[in-house]
């Protein structure tokens, strides 16, 4: 169920639009999908109908998470940086639209080894394992010769 009304998720889009908040929009793409006709219409592109806009995706927030993880894990198991860091973006606004609003504002706190342990946090908020989706070998750039997921986080 989503915790935000289409008001909040336009005004969402607005504030990231603004001052360069999303500067690649990765986060604004996870918020329009969640928006019905009438609020997505003003930031469509010319020739975009009701029809063409049906969203092809009936889902929440949490399962948006829960289906992303394994590829988010994926990038950060692989150190895919930018990739890394675009699931991270997109996790924050998962979270924002499910009401998660602390997590949602410090999801980028303390990002390092690829986001893992950010992805722990949100794995953790929603009862997710994530030790079946870690390699257990946290590295900080492609050249590190890693450490495991206990000696980074004592897990």
């Amino acid at each position: 169920m989503l915790k935000r009304t289409q008001d909040e998720i336009v005004a969402r889009i607005k504030y990231l639009r603004s001052d360069n908040h999303d500067i690649l929009g990765f986060r604004r793409d996870v918020l329009y999908p969640f928006l019905d006709w009438e609020h997505a219409k003003e930031f469509v592109k010319d020739g975009i109908t009701k029809k063409d806009w049906e969203p092809d995706m009936e889902t929440d927030p949490e399962t948006e998470i829960r289906n992303y993880m394994p590829f988010a894990w994926g990038k950060a198991n692989d150190c895919r940086g930018i990739s890394a860091n675009r699931s991270i973006d997109h996790m924050e606004s998962w979270l924002w639209l499910d009401g998660k609003d602390e997590l949602s504002k410090t999801i980028w706190d303390g990002y390092e080894y690829y986001g893992k342990p950010n992805l722990v946090r949100v794995c953790k908020e929603y009862g997710i394992n994530w030790k079946e989706l870690d390699n257990d070998y946290w590295k900080t750039d492609e050249y590190d010769t890693g450490i495991t997921s206990k000696q980074a986080i004592g897990e």
